[in-house]
C-alpha cells in the first residue's frame, strides 16, 4: 500500500514537471514570437524611416540645387543686364563726345561727295541735324557744297536729333540714320553677343571642378 501511494506521488509529481515544462515552453515560444514580432515592426519602422529620409534628403537636394541654378541664372541675367546697361551707357557717352561738329563735317561730306558722283545732282539733298549743330554745318555746306550739287543742300533741323543727323532726298520718302542713338544701339548691338559669350565663358570657369575663387 505504501509502495502505490509512493508510486501515484511520483506519478503526480511526474505530471506536473511535464506540464510545468511545457507551459514554461509554451511561455517561452510565445515570448520569442512576440519578441521577433517586435524587432520585426522596429526594423520595417526603421526601414521606412531610412527611406523616408532618403527621398526627403534626395527632393531637398533637388528643390536645393535648382534653387541654387535658378539663382545663378538670375544673377547672370542681372549681371549681364547690369553691364549691358553700362555698355549702352558708354557707348552712348562715347559717340556723344565722337559725334562733335568736326566729325559730323567729314561724315556729310563724304556722303554728300559719294552722292553727287554718282548723278545725284538732280534731286535736293536733305539733311536733319540738331538744333545745337545748325549754325555750323549750315554755314560750312552752304558754302562748300551749293555749287557742286545743281539743287543743292537743305540743311533742317529735328529737335528730336540730339547728336548726329539724318539724311535723305527732299521728297522724304527715303532717310538713312546716323543720330546718335541710332550709332549706339547699333555698336551696342554689335558688343552685345561678344558680352554675353564673356559673361558664359566667366560663368563656365566659375562653376568647372577645381575652380576656386581668391
Amino acid at each position: 500500500m505504501a509502495e502505490e501511494l509512493q508510486h501515484l506521488i511520483e506519478r503526480i509529481q511526474k505530471e506536473a514537471v511535464d506540464t510545468g515544462e511545457k507551459q514554461a515552453a509554451t511561455l517561452v515560444s510565445q515570448a520569442k514570437e512576440k519578441a521577433a514580432a517586435i524587432v520585426k515592426d522596429a526594423e520595417d519602422k526603421a526601414r521606412a524611416f531610412l527611406q523616408k529620409a532618403e527621398r526627403d534628403a534626395e527632393a531637398f537636394t533637388e528643390r536645393s540645387t535648382k534653387t541654387l541654378s535658378q539663382a545663378a541664372r538670375d544673377l547672370l541675367i542681372t549681371v549681364g543686364e547690369g553691364v549691358s546697361n553700362i555698355l549702352s551707357e558708354l557707348v552712348a557717352n562715347s559717340v556723344d563726345k565722337a559725334l562733335d561738329a568736326q566729325v559730323l563735317q567729314k561724315m556729310l561730306v563724304k556722303m554728300v561727295e559719294s552722292y553727287a558722283a554718282k548723278g545725284g545732282s538732280e534731286t535736293r539733298l536733305e539733311v536733319l541735324i540738331s538744333p545745337e549743330d545748325q549754325k555750323q554745318l549750315a554755314d560750312f555746306f552752304n558754302e562748300q557744297y551749293n555749287q557742286k550739287l545743281k539743287n543743292g543742300v537743305e540743311i533742317r533741323t529735328d529737335k528730336n536729333i540730339i547728336k548726329g543727323f539724318r539724311v535723305g532726298f527732299a521728297n522724304g520718302q527715303v532717310y538713312h540714320d546716323f543720330t546718335k542713338d541710332a550709332i549706339a544701339e547699333a555698336l551696342s548691338n554689335f558688343l552685345r553677343p561678344q558680352l554675353a559669350e564673356i559673361v558664359h565663358r566667366a560663368a563656365k570657369e566659375d562653376q568647372a571642378p577645381g575652380s576656386s575663387k581668391k
